[in-house]
C-alpha cells in the first residue's frame, strides 16, 4: 500500500498538468460555472486550513499542555495573541 500511495503522489501533479494543458483553450475564467467551481474549491481549502489550525495546532497548546494554561494571565495573553494573529491574517486576506 505505501508503494501505491507514493506512486500516486508522484503521478498526481503531472496528470493534473496534462489535464490543464488539454483544457486551456476551452476554459472560460469568466463563466458562471468556473466561478462556482472556484468558489467551492476555495471554501473547501479554507475549511481544511481552519480545521487544521484550530484542532491540530491550537488544541495542542490550549488543551493538552496544562503548564501553559494554569496561569490566567498567560492564558489571556495567549488568547489575545491568537485573536490578533487572526485579525492580521484577515487584513492580509483582504488585499490578496
Amino acid at each position: 500500500m505505501p508503494w501505491c500511495l507514493c506512486a500516486l503522489y508522484g503521478l498526481v501533479t503531472p496528470i493534473s498538468i496534462a489535464i490543464g494543458l488539454g483544457v486551456r483553450t476551452t476554459y472560460n475564467a469568466g463563466s458562471n460555472t468556473a466561478n462556482i467551481v472556484s468558489g467551492v474549491l476555495d471554501s473547501l481549502s479554507a475549511g481544511i486550513l481552519i480545521y487544521t489550525g484550530f484542532v491540530e495546532l491550537l488544541a495542542r497548546d490550549f488543551l493538552f499542555d496544562p503548564h501553559r494554561t494554569k496561569d490566567n494571565m498567560r492564558l489571556t495573553f495567549m488568547v489575545v495573541c491568537v485573536l490578533l494573529g487572526a485579525g492580521l491574517m484577515a487584513l492580509l486576506g483582504k488585499w490578496a
